[in-house]
């Protein structure tokens, strides 16, 4: 049998109640020989009962997947993330916390390592520095680390560079399919002789999953291209790309964020075609959409990019979208939440289902943890105050007098006496404060870190190492929907009807909005 290894002893982070702990866990990789649904380790090879017959295999159909080998993930994080604006000002748009301790980036990278994937390539270009930075603390771990089979694992950042031919404005990633092209050379590398598919994904979605199941589905259809699928309804239908599919899921077309009028000829009974739960959410979601993630065959995606469309620049737009006919396209159905959070209008509902405690994503899954950088920090301290439907991160102090209501706040933040913060997002700071270093601050004349005494904060963010004054009143009481180019304060914009304090800003007591 074919040796299986886990990852013991990785520190990663467990939530636990309303705070969050650093812990010592054991990451149990779902192998890819793993039966679909499978979230247990397979017993020791002295208990393991004996195997059920091999099921035979269509003629067009490819073996499942045995070893970590014949996968390689490439995580794309490179573009500018225009649409999550003022957070990606000084970070990559993988690199923005959610839930208080994690990055977005943490998501696909997580899913890869349960499901036993350990070749990982991340893709990166603009304000990479701290998303750079993350990686190389989070997952040094995974480095040389086998999950199944044999070889060495890894996690390394593919960063868009100056080469020959490649000057100037070109060196920039140009899209999705230029960003994957510039690396095909790795491909013809001995590390890689063994890789038979190439899985691409995004950076900026909420969603778990055991690509286990996306993989040895692709390879049971005997599919060149793989696009995994999420139903939608008509408002999300018309910024994703939208798929019509027959009954065994194979594609018959793509459209890229289709006009409305497109998209009524494209809607389909979800849940009779295998994608939505219920008839009920089906009626709701008529659309198949892409989910940005795809499973392409390693010679097809080298034949595609280099000599088919060498020119092209997206997967969906120049790709896709031209080749269902030519090869064999398939959906994959999957069930179970997903959410693209590359605006900032979707970004903050997300946040806040996950402090009301409506969202389906599962942060509190002892089998399946959420990796992240590991801090050693001590734990929040709420003294004297209220903090009700919230999630808080480690080393926060809520003071006397304050109120917290569905909210997220990252590790670090400091609230001081009778703040009131409902339905806000404060990603806290990079360092502990401490009550003699903020008295110090506050005596010749500087504002600390984190919420002034008596600050009233509603619909809002707070960026990183933001110091917001005493006396405060951010709440947007004009509604204003975009305020960038008013005369706000400085260091304070509306986007969406979200106010957002941009990242290191200082707001003087007394600020109104």
């Amino acid at each position: 049998m074919m040796q299986q290894k886990t990852l013991a002893g990785c520190r990663a982070r467990v939530s636990t109640g309303s705070f969050t702990r650093t812990s010592t866990v054991k990451a149990h990789a779902t192998l890819l020989s793993r039966p679909p649904g499978s979230n247990r380790q397979q017993p020791p090879a002295s208990k393991q009962t004996p195997q059920q017959p091999q099921q035979q295999l269509k003629p067009y159909a490819r073996p499942p997947v045995k070893s970590s080998e014949e996968i390689v993930a490439m995580i794309l994080g490179g573009g500018p993330g225009t649409d999550l604006w003022p957070l990606t000002n000084s970070r990559a748009e993988p690199a923005v916390p959610f839930a208080g301790l994690f990055r977005l980036i943490d998501v696909p990278l997580s899913n890869c390592i349960h499901s036993g994937i350990s070749n990982i390539y991340v893709l990166t270009q603009y304000n990479a520095t701290s998303l750079n930075r993350h990686l190389s603390r989070a997952y040094q771990f995974l480095n040389n680390v086998t999950l199944i089979g044999h070889g060495s694992g890894f996690v390394e950042t593919l960063a868009a560079s100056q080469r020959p031919g490649l000057e100037s404005k070109e060196a920039w990633y140009q899209g999705t399919a230029d960003a994957v092209r510039r690396y095909l050379y790795l491909f013809d590398e001995a590390k890689h002789e063994g890789c038979e598919d190439v899985l691409i994904m995004a950076a900026d979605q909420l969603y778990r999953m055991d690509y286990t199941q996306l993989l040895n589905y692709h390879r049971a259809k005997g599919a060149d291209v793989t696009i995994a699928t999420t139903p939608a309804d008509e408002e999300h239908a018309t910024h994703l790309g939208v798929l019509t599919v027959d009954r065994g899921c194979n594609v018959l077309e793509f459209h890229e964020k289709p006009p409305r009028t497109q998209l009524a000829t494209m809607s389909i009974d979800t849940h009779e075609y295998g994608f939505a739960d219920t008839a009920e959410e089906a009626v709701s979601k008529p659309f198949v959409a892409s989910m940005g993630m795809y499973v392409i065959k390693r010679k097809v995606l080298q034949e595609l990019l280099s000599t088919r469309f060498p020119k092209a620049v997206d997967f969906s737009r120049d790709i896709l979208a031209l080749m269902h006919g030519e090869l064999k396209i398939v959906a994959y159905p999957h069930h179970g939440y997903w959410e693209d959070v590359g605006s900032l209008k979707d970004y903050y509902a997300a946040q806040m289902a996950l402090a009301a405690d409506t969202s389906r994503l599962q942060l509190f899954d002892r089998e399946a943890p959420l990796f992240s950088e590991a801090r050693v920090l001590p734990p929040s301290k709420v003294y004297g105050a209220s903090v009700a439907d919230s999630l808080v991160g480690d080393a926060c102090r809520v003071e006397r007098g304050s109120v917290v209501k569905n909210s997220v706040i990252g590790s670090c933040a400091y609230i001081e006496k009778d703040c009131f913060v409902k339905d806000s997002i404060i990603f806290g700071a990079d360092t502990i404060d401490t009550t003699e270093s903020r008295a110090e601050e506050v005596a010749r004349g500087a504002i600390p870190l984190g919420l002034g005494h008596n600050t009233r904060l509603e619909r809002a963010i707070v960026d990183s190492n933001a110091r917001i004054g005493p006396n405060c009143v951010l709440v947007n009481k004009e509604g204003i929907r975009d305020g960038r180019n008013s005369n706000l304060p400085k260091g304070i914009v509306i986007k969406d009807g979200i106010l957002v304090v941009m990242r290191g800003a200082v707001i003087p007591a007394g600020t109104q909005v």
